[in-house]
């Protein structure tokens, strides 16, 4: 697993191994850490319940969307269509909303339509053999036109529905509804990757899918699996942006959202060429990220330099992992 410290274990830098893994490991908790410290002390109450909730909210799509596409990275995948399954998903829960006149069932079948997303992408991923920055990239835009015809264009406006709206809205105290959510999504993807047969099967593919298949795993049934993670996690997300805006829109930011995500897990330390990662990572590479923004925000650092600055973390922290992996192969 790679953080954003590369391998210093080669001969002669004289550093201790097991010190080296553990920086690569845990680098970037430590970095999140050191982020909350210093800001605690730049901003007063930054450290509070409500900040840190609120964080965790304005947060809350990225964060989804992430946990998933850690999945589909793992099995040594990339999904550049979670975007487009996000602002599709949260259209149509919207226009099941109004079609139904049911807020429930709007949002229920708005988190459905992600496993058919994620089917289409695993299956040609895995069974046709599509290579996955080509297939999602194509499925991509069926989505996005598909969300596009949805609307027309417009917005479905359902701000007044407050049964619609109470998802990304209701706070129980301090705590919004969108951080139970993530606290669930969270809970589940571990589990599901850490102590089932299929998650170890998602680590066995991204490792070497012909030795994978050789051992009697069906590659195909784990890229399906990964990318109906992803698309459901990111139909949450969608319907999440949805419930707190109050209208279903084509223009959710799908693209910024996609490569954000990815961003934050390999930030976090999942190897970005498959078999080594943890769902626990990515939420660390998501609070940089936010803090990273945060701090710059306060700073009051121009918009072209946040960019820059962002752009060439994430760039560090992509090339660490890859030259780290090809040191480690």
């Amino acid at each position: 697993m790679t953080g954003l410290v590369g391998d210093a274990t080669q001969p002669g830098l004289g550093l201790n191994p097991r010190l080296v893994s553990w920086l690569r490991d845990y680098s970037v908790v430590l970095i999140v850490i050191a982020m909350f410290i210093v800001m605690s002390f730049t901003a007063p109450n930054f450290f509070s319940v409500r900040n840190v909730m609120n964080i965790l909210d304005q947060n809350a799509p990225l964060m989804l969307v992430a946990l998933g596409t850690t999945f589909v990275i793992i099995a040594g995948a990339f999904d550049l269509s979670s975007g487009q399954v996000l602002s599709l998903c949260g259209v149509f829960g919207a226009w099941f909303a109004v079609q139904l006149d049911s807020a429930v069932l709007g949002v229920l079948l708005g988190i459905a339509v992600g496993v058919p997303c994620g089917l289409l992408n695993g299956f040609l991923v895995g069974k046709i053999g599509v290579s996955s920055f080509l297939a999602t990239l194509a499925t991509g835009l069926v989505m996005a036109g598909v969300a596009l015809m949805l609307t027309q264009g417009t917005s479905l406006d359902l701000s007044s529905d407050t049964a619609f709206t109470w998802l990304g809205s209701h706070r129980f105290g301090v705590i919004p509804a969108t951080v139970i959510v993530i606290a669930l999504v969270f809970v589940v993807l571990s589990l599901l990757l850490t102590t089932t047969k299929i998650g170890r099967n998602v680590f066995a593919v991204g490792s070497n899918p012909e030795a994978a298949r050789l051992s009697g795993i069906s590659v195909t049934r784990v890229m399906i699996f990964v990318f109906i993670v992803g698309g459901v996690s990111a139909a949450i997300a969608g319907l999440i942006i949805a419930t707190r805006t109050g209208v279903g829109n084509s223009y959710a930011p799908a693209n910024t959202l996609t490569l954000n995500a990815i961003a934050a897990v390999v930030i976090g330390g999942t190897s970005i060429v498959g078999g080594s990662g943890a769902v626990w990572r990515t939420v660390f590479g998501v609070l940089l990220l936010a803090l990273l923004q945060n701090a710059l925000n306060l700073l009051d650092v121009e918009p072209y330099w946040q960019q820059i600055v962002s752009g060439l973390i994430i760039l560090f922290a992509i090339v660490t992992n890859t030259v780290t992996a090809r040191l480690r192969a």
